[in-house]
């Protein structure tokens, strides 16, 4: 008999400690969940389901369910318990939550120590996820599956950028990658394959950047065609888009950009092609006219032999300035660059290079205006050294520009002063460089430009317009 008693008190004692150690798992699980006898009555309710529910525990344990729940007669849920308890087979499934009106539980029901054991969670959120996807993507596939040189696409955001998944690709995956959208669409790595190894990695980093900051996400890169194995260059951007729960996806499109990057190509080698001709052109001219000056007999200190000196300068100072434009390809130049090649031949010559001082914000220019201001600079320049603050070691030379806006849009502010030099004295008469800015500059700048002879230096002003199209 003391021995009977003494094994009750064990197994007591041993199922206690094992009870005590379910609930702490039971606990610590993250669902929801809670545990039924065979009359259907709560023996067990962890913290995540009586915060479900919002009553403690001890208001529900010891009474039945379906009194609880009064109006789960008849629901889809009520039905697969009975049919768990009746089977003893575990079934996992999806059902509107009972006495929570709009709210969606994915439940996993299994027999339990002599009844029932249920955890479930609130999937509310992800059902209308993925409801607001499906809309969203029948109105994208409407348009999406009808544009044959583009492919379109959405992924579904995680928390880690490798863990996205892609909820949707338009048919004209196949057409551009050689890959079924089907099968993209069940494997992403297929595409991902075909991606030049060197374009792989950069697009991985790029991508990462982008998902970290949810910023729009545009790149170019190369991939051979799975089934013509030819290489070609597609353009992919994905930007995020905020769903009403406050879930991401990215929108995104890929197309074929091969025929745009060979005629890119194409347009470099015809540009690359003029400026060895613009060259050839400028040394021809040059050329010509050393020769036609030449033929006079002439020394440089005449008059026809100082014309000749202007002259070749002139060319000179052209042929820089096509230069800093060759090196960008005639997009443009920065005004620094365009600056600092003016002067240099004026700067060979100091013993102290600051004496020609260039200083202004990081500007870049179209063609246009950059060529003139170059010829600008170069002519202030020469008059500076013959009659100015150059003509002097003491003198100098400040070059400085600003951006202004105005109410009809930006301005370019070019300031020329010179200090240090022999006082000045106002010309007699207005000479071909003076001309060259003040009426030729000012008409292709659509713009103003003004010198003035003050006794310390000469100023020059050029204002000019930046939003507007230059003649």
């Amino acid at each position: 008999m003391r021995g009977d008693v003494i094994q009750h008190a064990i197994a007591q004692s041993v199922e206690a400690k094992v009870e005590a150690r379910l609930s702490v798992i039971l606990e610590g699980i993250g669902d929801a969940f809670y545990s039924l006898d065979g009359d259907w009555r709560f023996t067990y309710i962890n913290r995540a389901a009586q915060e479900y529910f919002g009553a403690p525990a001890q208001d529900m344990l010891g009474r039945v369910i379906w009194d609880i729940f009064s109006h789960s007669e008849g629901t889809e849920l009520r039905r697969r318990y009975e049919e768990v308890a009746a089977t003893g087979i575990a079934a996992m499934f999806e059902a509107e939550a009972v006495g929570v009106q709009g709210r969606f539980l994915e439940l996993r029901v299994f027999p339990y120590n002599g009844g029932l054991g249920v955890s479930f969670r609130d999937w509310t959120e992800r059902r209308r996820t993925e409801e607001e996807l499906r809309e969203s993507q029948a109105r994208l596939s409407a348009l999406a599956d009808n544009l044959p040189s583009c492919m379109v696409f959405q992924f579904l955001d995680s928390a880690e950028y490798k863990d996205r998944r892609p909820v949707y690709i338009s048919k004209a995956c196949e057409q551009l990658t050689g890959i079924r959208a089907e099968d993209a669409l069940a494997n992403m790595g297929l595409i991902a394959q075909l991606i030049l190894p060197e374009y792989l990695e950069q697009m991985h980093v790029r991508g990462m950047k982008a998902h970290d900051e949810r910023k729009t996400f545009d790149t170019e890169l190369k991939l051979r065609h799975a089934k013509t194995g030819e290489i070609r260059w597609h353009r992919m951007i994905t930007m995020p888009r905020q769903l009403s729960n406050g879930t991401y996806i990215w929108d995104g499109v890929q197309y074929d950009i091969t025929d745009h990057k060979r005629a890119e190509e194409h347009l470099r080698l015809m540009v690359n092609e003029l400026n060895h001709r613009v060259k050839n052109t400028l040394a021809t001219v040059q050329s010509l006219a050393v020769q036609s000056f030449h033929k006079f007999g002439i020394t440089a200190s005449d008059d026809i032999g100082a014309a000749r000196t202007a002259f070749e300068a002139r060319l000179f100072a052209l042929s820089r300035a096509h230069d800093v434009l060759t090196r960008e390809n005639w997009e443009g130049a920065y005004l620094s660059d365009v600056a600092l090649e003016a002067c240099a031949p004026f700067r060979t010559h100091m013993e102290d290079e600051s004496r020609i001082e260039v200083r202004g914000e990081d500007l870049r220019l179209p063609p246009a205006m950059s060529l003139s201001l170059s010829m600008a600079i170069h002519e202030l320049c020469t008059n500076a050294l013959k009659y100015g603050a150059l003509k002097t070691s003491a003198g100098g030379v400040r070059i400085s520009w600003a951006t202004v806006p105005n109410e009809t849009g930006t301005r370019l502010v070019f300031r020329w002063e010179e200090h240090g030099g022999p006082v000045v004295i106002p010309p007699r008469r207005t000479g071909f460089g003076s001309r060259l800015i003040q009426k030729g500059l000012a008409r292709e700048l659509n713009g103003s430009a003004e010198i003035a002879y003050e006794p310390t230096g000469v100023v020059c002003i050029i204002d000019v317009p930046l939003d507007v199209p230059f003649s």
